[in-house]
């Protein structure tokens, strides 16, 4: 930990102690601490111990802090982090299930309002996921990447491992593996070298 950062997390003992202890007693403190050293790899943090990644994640990305509120549910502990580290504003999270390691790049002006989510997925600023005509919105699978300003509509399902390119607009299932573009989107290539998700079940997310 650099020694300007060593001087914030003194300075905000005070409220990143109790935010600590309320990832500690949670129900959901398995994915939360899971998704800590993940968050870790993604932004290349040389932290070594918990609570410091915790520390610098908290203090510097409001992003994480925003899906931090959303993996504590509802309740009390939710309004208390809130209260010590609010989220990022224009980043709303409106998804029942959203699988582990969950990375959200920047995060500005993003709207993630999927039906449900698989693992080991990647969301940049400026995404919309959401509904059209439809009564449902998307389902996104495992080790998705939607890049900037992509918007992902209506009742469809993204395979694992496909990539959204950066604007795409996409109204029809995508398969895994693939990586489509445009507006409206179509195939423009195969994802075979920047897969998120590799494990014994990819491919049945349903």
């Amino acid at each position: 930990m650099s020694k300007k950062m060593r001087m914030l997390q003194i300075l905000n003992l005070w409220r990143l102690i109790p935010a600590y202890l309320i990832v500690c007693v949670s129900n959901n403190k398995a994915i939360i601490f899971e998704e800590i050293q993940h968050w870790k790899k993604c932004t290349r943090r040389t932290e070594k111990s918990g609570f410091d990644i915790f520390s610098s994640l908290m203090l510097e990305l409001k992003e994480y802090r925003t899906l931090l509120q959303y993996r504590l549910g509802g309740g009390y502990s939710k309004l208390l982090l809130k209260m010590l580290f609010p989220g990022m504003d224009t980043l709303y999270i409106n998804t029942l299930e959203i699988g582990p390691r969950l990375f959200i790049q920047h995060g500005f002006a993003t709207n993630i309002s999927a039906k449900r989510i698989g693992s080991d997925c990647w969301i940049n600023q400026q995404v919309t996921i959401g509904y059209t005509f439809d009564s449902e919105p998307p389902v996104i699978g495992n080790g998705v990447r939607i890049s900037a300003g992509a918007k992902v509509l209506g009742q469809i399902e993204i395979g694992d491992n496909a990539i959204i390119a950066a604007n795409a607009a996409v109204v029809k299932s995508v398969a895994e593996n693939m990586v489509v573009g445009g507006v409206p989107a179509k195939i423009i290539g195969e994802n075979s070298k920047h897969k998120l998700f590799v494990g014994e079940n990819q491919g049945s997310f349903q």
